[in-house]
């Protein structure tokens, strides 16, 4: 019996010391003067109120600016084509001669690209002229190695008639010169065969091509080269014997 009581009072020692703090702490707070109650509570005016502890709560909003991704690009490489040229001779005027001009062109060109470089005229600062306006060749044809150049009736009837036979010739040594199996020129106006002055001045029949050689004379002379003149000396000739000088009659030979 008298080890249960023991166990006892040992358990509920705790309980008695709770129930002690807790009545002198409401010992204390009365003493202090705190009021305990909702009836013991008053409001406080807002300007007694230090620090603004009464004004409302105001709520910061963050905004977030997102910036878009810009899309990878895409490397475009650029090829180069290389274009094969060659160079041909188009015949333009120096003071009223034929003179041959390198001017590149495709490799494989048509007669009608020779065409469209003559009607272009010379290069800008080559001192050079030209009768042949654009427009003044219509259509090429070849055929048995003869070029038929069909010519505007209205544009060559601008070219003054002393010119002509510049003109004439700037066609057919160019196309000759360059047009591939092609030995001679024939003029049509409308398609019709026409007659033209050749290099001499002299027109042909209708119908009767031109060469070469019937403009050879209208080409640009070559440089003249400076000819060195040697002063010649007179030797006498070898072949002709030289006269002995006649003997003294009055020397006496004595002999020895």
């Amino acid at each position: 019996m008298g080890g249960v009581v023991s166990r006892r009072t040992s358990a509920s020692a705790p309980v008695l010391v709770i129930v002690a703090v807790t009545g002198v702490l409401a010992l204390g707070l009365a003493a202090c003067g705190i009021p305990t109650g909702d009836e013991t509570f008053s409001e406080i005016p807002s300007e007694e109120v230090p620090f603004g502890l009464d004004s409302p709560s105001t709520t910061t909003s963050t905004t977030t600016t997102t910036t878009p991704i810009a899309p990878a690009t895409t490397e475009v490489r650029s090829t180069t084509t290389v274009v094969p040229l060659e160079e041909v001779d188009i015949y333009f005027l120096s003071r009223g001669r034929l003179q041959p001009v390198p001017v590149a062109l495709t490799t494989d060109f048509a007669p009608d690209q020779v065409v469209d470089a003559l009607e272009k005229g010379p290069p800008n600062g080559v001192g050079l002229d030209t009768h042949i306006e654009p427009g003044l060749i219509v259509s090429t044809d070849v055929a048995e190695g003869v070029l038929t150049v069909d010519l505007d009736g209205e544009i060559f009837g601008r070219i003054a008639a002393s010119d002509q036979a510049e003109a004439i010739g700037q066609i057919a040594l160019t196309m000759i010169d360059n047009v591939d199996r092609v030995g001679s020129v024939l003029f049509t106006l409308a398609g019709e065969p026409t007659q033209v002055k050749k290099g001499d001045s002299l027109l042909t029949e209708p119908g009767e091509a031109v060469t070469f050689d019937d403009y050879a004379a209208l080409l640009t002379t070559s440089t003249p080269t400076t000819s060195t003149t040697v002063p010649t000396q007179t030797v006498p000739d070898p072949a002709v014997p030289v006269p002995a000088a006649p003997a003294d009659p009055t020397l006496t030979t004595v002999p020895g």
